[in-house]
């Protein structure tokens, strides 16, 4: 899309050569970048690799990454869930680094490929087991209120009969829509901010839809809704606002850093994940 109120894309890169090592993503990756990526030792010695990225659909983080190990760890042909925090990027190795001993993993233990996704409740054991405390219970710089809140949310969201989580590849590919249940476009990729361990921003195509064209569109993940009995995701942006909004071409990403995505959530009516509270103002108003 072009013109508008925009928050600049001038510095962009073509995501098909793409890799780990580009400096200027050193902060954040697309989960089609990670998955698949090896994971060492300190020695450097290939472990194994990342399956896959398990999302949080209520916050938007990673859950938990899930490894599989090769035959030099013994392990045996399952899965573990990992912590996001136990994976340091090393990023002109492509690889990342495994913080956690071979003993803790057995203790741990792994699962059947095909008995996944945790629950939230497993997965705070499973945290535990790698001597983290779950995130959910790791709300700094949030008033009591808001905690209460939050953990009423995820309380609710426990009892239904929906999962807490979904795969990344699961929510690439996802139709979107609008609250009339209109066919908008889906989504074709999630950066993931590497320090945070969660969804930067989602990448959204509109297949022309609303006049916007083959470009793609950044959109914070608190925009996004999933509709889990509907297969689809609801975005919640007003049209006027879409219309406006600067998008990007396929093969020329923008320079992800968090200057960029301030300017972005802002536009769209949000404050940064890594800071407070919503904006109260309208969306596009900014």
């Amino acid at each position: 899309m072009s013109g508008g109120a925009g928050f600049g894309t001038d510095v962009s890169v073509n995501i098909g050569s793409w890799n780990m090592a580009d400096r200027d993503f050193s902060d954040f990756l697309s989960t089609g970048t990670i998955k698949g990526g090896k994971v060492v030792n300190r020695a450097g010695e290939d472990l194994g690799k990342i399956e896959e990225l398990m999302i949080d659909l209520q916050s938007g983080r990673i859950a938990y990454v899930v490894l599989s190990f090769s035959e030099f760890m013994d392990l045996g042909d399952k899965f573990f869930a990992i912590p996001w925090q136990t994976l340091t990027p090393r990023l002109q190795e492509h690889a990342f680094l495994l913080g956690t001993t071979k003993e803790i993993l057995e203790k741990a233990g792994g699962f059947e490929k095909g008995n996944w996704p945790l629950a939230r409740e497993e997965l705070a054991g499973t945290y535990t087991s790698y001597g983290y405390q779950p995130y959910w219970q790791v709300q700094t710089g949030m008033p009591e209120e808001a905690k209460s809140e939050m953990a009423t949310r995820m309380g609710t969201m426990a009892s239904r009969d929906n999962p807490d989580f979904l795969s990344a590849s699961t929510i690439k590919g996802d139709k979107v829509v609008n609250r009339a249940g209109e066919h908008l476009g889906k989504i074709e990729e999630l950066m993931i901010d590497l320090e945070d361990g969660r969804i930067a921003y989602a990448a959204l195509s509109f297949g022309g839809f609303l006049g916007l064209g083959s470009k793609l569109f950044a959109i914070p993940w608190q925009a996004l809704q999933m509709k889990l009995h509907d297969h689809a995701i609801l975005l919640d942006i007003p049209r006027d606002v879409l219309e406006k909004a600067e998008g990007f071409d396929k093969d020329h990403w923008p320079v992800t850093n968090r200057e960029w995505l301030s300017a972005m959530y802002s536009y769209y009516g949000y404050q940064p994940y890594w800071q407070a509270q919503r904006i109260e103002s309208r969306p596009g108003n900014l």
